[in-house]
C-alpha cells in the first residue's frame, strides 16, 4: 500500500515538474517573441519622427541622434545612421523595420532593430536601434527565490494530499484486515470530503451487514445444534436399553447399526459447530504458549498406533489454542493412519526462516488436481464415506482454520513415501 502510494506520488510530483518545464518553455518562448515585436513597434514609430528632426536639420543629425538615444537608452550610441548597401538602393523606400539581434536571457535583454529611411534625400540609409536592459543580480536571484518558493509550496500540497490519501487508504485496509478476520469493531472514520464519506458510509454499511449476517449464522449453527442434540440425545438412550433387552440377533445387529449410525451423526454436528465457530466467530480465540513437539508426543503416545513414526527433532512454541491445536493435529495423524499402507512418518525440521511440521504416509496419496481441494470442507478422494475410511471431508478444513488461526500454512505434496505428505509452515 505505502510502495503505491509513493508511487504515485513521484508520477505526479514528475508530471507537476514537467509540466511547469514545459510552460516555462512556452512563457520564454512567447515572451521573446513579444519583446522582440514590442522593441520593433516602437522603432517603427520612432523613425519617422527621427527622419523628420534630420531632414529639416541636416547639419545637426549626431546631436539629433545623441537626444534620442538619451531617450530610449542611457548608451548616446543606441540610435546610429548606417548604410543599407548598395543592392537596396532601388527598394528603401518600400523596406521595413526588421530584427537583427534578438538575445533575450534571464539577466539581459539585447535587441538590434534596423528601421530603412524612407525619404529620397536619405535614400539606400537607415537607422539603427540597440537596445539593451539588464537586471541586477539581486532582482534575479529574487526572482529564482521565487520560483523555488513556488515549487516548495507545491511540493508540501501534493505531499499533505499524498499523507492524507494514503492515511486514507490505510484505514480502508485496517477496517478490511478486521472484517475478514472476524472483528467489526473498527469503523471509517468521517469525512469532510463528500466523496470520501460517501466511501466512509458504504464500507460501513457494508460492515454493519457483514456482522449482522455473521450473527444470524452463529445463531442458526448454536440453534441447529441445540435442536438436534436433544432428540439423538433421547434416541441413543432409547437405542441403549432395547440392546440391553433380549432380543434376536438381526434385531442387535440393526440397533448396533442405528446407534452407530446416530454416533456418526452426532459427530458431524460436533464437526459442523466447530467449523462454523472457527470461521463466523467474532471474538479472539484463548491461546496460550504451546510447545509443538510436546503436543505430538503427548498425541501420539494416546493413539498408540503402529504405523505412527515420530521424529521431532526441533521443536516450536505457538500461541494457539490447545484444545483445537490438539484436535486440528489429531486430524491429519487420523487421515494419515486411515489412508496409509504400514507408516505415517512425522517430523519436524527448520529451513532458513521457517519450521516445517510434515506427515509423510505410504498411501494412494492425493491426485495433484485435488491438493488444492482436499481443505475445503466436505471435500472428499475417497467418495465412497464407507465407514472403514469414513469422516465428511470436516477435517483437513479444521485443521487448516485451526493452523491458520496460529499463524501457519497447509502445504499437500507428493510423499517420497509414495503417498501424500501434508506440511505446515510456520516463519520464525
Amino acid at each position: 500500500m505505502r510502495s503505491l502510494v509513493i508511487s504515485l506520488y513521484i508520477l505526479v510530483l514528475g508530471c507537476m515538474f514537467l509540466i511547469s518545464l514545459v510552460v516555462e518553455q512556452w512563457g520564454e518562448s512567447y515572451y521573446k517573441q513579444e519583446t522582440g515585436e514590442e522593441y520593433l513597434a516602437y522603432s517603427q514609430k520612432l523613425t519617422p519622427l527621427i527622419e523628420k528632426d534630420i531632414l529639416e536639420n541636416p547639419q545637426d543629425t549626431q546631436d539629433i541622434l545623441r537626444f534620442w538615444s538619451d531617450i530610449i537608452e542611457d548608451d548616446p550610441e543606441a540610435i546610429q545612421i548606417i548604410e543599407l548597401g548598395s543592392q537596396n538602393q532601388k527598394n528603401t523606400a518600400n523596406l521595413d523595420a526588421y530584427i537583427v539581434t534578438l538575445d533575450i536571457t534571464d539577466q539581459t535583454d539585447h535587441v538590434l532593430i534596423i528601421s530603412p529611411l524612407k525619404d529620397s534625400s536619405l535614400q539606400n540609409k537607415a537607422i539603427s536601434f540597440t537596445y539593451y536592459d539588464s537586471f541586477s543580480d539581486s532582482i534575479v536571484i529574487k526572482y529564482y527565490i521565487g520560483r523555488l518558493i513556488i515549487y516548495t509550496f507545491m511540493t508540501l500540497t501534493l505531499t499533505l494530499i499524498a499523507w492524507l490519501v494514503y492515511r486514507y487508504i490505510n484505514q480502508i485496509s485496517q477496517v478490511a484486515k478486521s472484517v475478514s478476520a472476524g472483528r467489526f469493531d473498527l469503523k471509517m472514520p468521517n469525512s469532510r470530503i463528500q466523496a470520501l464519506q460517501n466511501l466512509a458510509t458504504d464500507i460501513n454499511n457494508m460492515a454493519a451487514s457483514i456482522e449482522e449476517k455473521n450473527n444470524e449464522n452463529l445463531i442458526l449453527t448454536g440453534a441447529i445444534h441445540h435442536e438436534l442434540r436433544i432428540p439423538i440425545t433421547r434416541i441413543r438412550l432409547a437405542l441403549d436399553m432395547l440392546i440391553q433387552m433380549k432380543q434376536d440377533t438381526t434385531s442387535l445387529e440393526l440397533l448396533a447399526d442405528m446407534d452407530q449410525d446416530l454416533e456418526e451423526l452426532s459427530s458431524l454436528m460436533e464437526e459442523l459447530l466447530t467449523i462454523s465457530r472457527l470461521r463466523l466467530r467474532g471474538v479472539e480465540l484463548d491461546k496460550e504458549d504451546v510447545s509443538l513437539s510436546n503436543q505430538l508426543i503427548s498425541l501420539t503416545q494416546k493413539l498408540s498406533n503402529a504405523k505412527v513414526h515420530l521424529n521431532t527433532h526441533e521443536d516450536l512454541t505457538l500461541q494457539a489454542n490447545q484444545t483445537l491445536l490438539d484436535r486440528a493435529l489429531i486430524n491429519i495423524i487420523n487421515n494419515g493412519i486411515k489412508y496409509s499402507d504400514t507408516k505415517l512418518v512425522i517430523s519436524t525440521r527448520k529451513e532458513e526462516n521457517l519450521f516445517i511440521l510434515t506427515f509423510e504416509d505410504d498411501g494412494i496419496g492425493i491426485p495433484e488436481n485435488e491438493r488444492d481441494m482436499i481443505l475445503k470442507p466436505f471435500y472428499r478422494t475417497d467418495k465412497s464415506r464407507n465407514r472403514n475410511t469414513g469422516g465428511f471431508g470436516l477435517g483437513l478444513a479444521i485443521a487448516d482454520l485451526v493452523i491458520k488461526d496460529c499463524q501457519g500454512q497447509i502445504k499437500i505434496a507428493q510423499s517420497p513415501l509414495g503417498g501424500v505428505a501434508i506440511s505446515i509452515h510456520w516463519h520464525l
